[in-house]
């Protein structure tokens, strides 16, 4: 069985049932945070049962509508998807849905990633007039940021290289809308790894 599967990007549809895609994925992690000590990046509690979780999906709809009409928030949510053999989909878990593409591709969502343009997360604001973050963004709007990205745990092998393929993608994605910058941040806990 292949470990390397080709991958596909397209933006949110909640058509294809995006929005309870990206909450389980999301859910699908903590288990495996809080296993390396990065429990603290996003909690025990899961999305589907969080305060927020309405809040949450009203961005994810923005961020369609944006897509589609380039109106409201200049925000984009892509889907990550392997190509996955037809042999493959009765192994994965219940909780994962395979699509099959006009072209008769079984496709696996496997992660998932948000950019906003111009824009920085509103957990920045705490760190605005601080050093180095209000030297960077302190009067600029050229910039694409990398606001949040995640790989669904539950598709095992599949989505080992999702990850790097969704910021490769960021990557184009300026080049292809001539933004010379591109922001992310990391969580800082358990000794930094994920900044390293």
């Amino acid at each position: 069985m292949a470990t390397s599967p080709t991958f596909h990007v397209r933006g949110i549809s909640e058509s294809l049932g995006d929005g309870q895609f990206m909450i389980d994925a999301y859910d699908a992690s903590l288990p495996q945070l809080a296993s390396i000590g990065s429990g603290n990046q996003w909690g025990s509690t899961p999305f589907a049962g969080r305060s927020d979780t309405e809040e949450k999906i009203k961005v994810f709809m923005q961020a369609e509508q944006y897509q589609l009409t380039g109106e409201g928030p200049p925000v984009l949510i892509f889907i990550i998807e392997a190509e996955i053999p037809s042999a493959a989909v009765s192994e994965l878990p219940s909780s994962v849905q395979v699509r099959q593409d006009a072209d008769g591709r079984d496709l696996l969502p496997v992660g998932t990633m948000m950019l906003s343009k111009g824009l920085y997360p509103h957990y920045i604001e705490a760190f605005f007039n601080q050093e180095p973050v209000k030297k960077e963004l302190d009067g600029t709007r050229d910039y694409i940021y990398l606001e949040g990205l995640i790989t669904d745990f539950r598709t095992g092998i599949w989505r080992k290289g999702s990850g790097a393929a969704l910021i490769d993608y960021a990557r184009q994605f300026c080049r292809e809308k001539g933004q010379k910058i591109l922001y992310a941040d990391a969580f800082s806990g358990n000794d930094r790894k994920l900044v390293q």
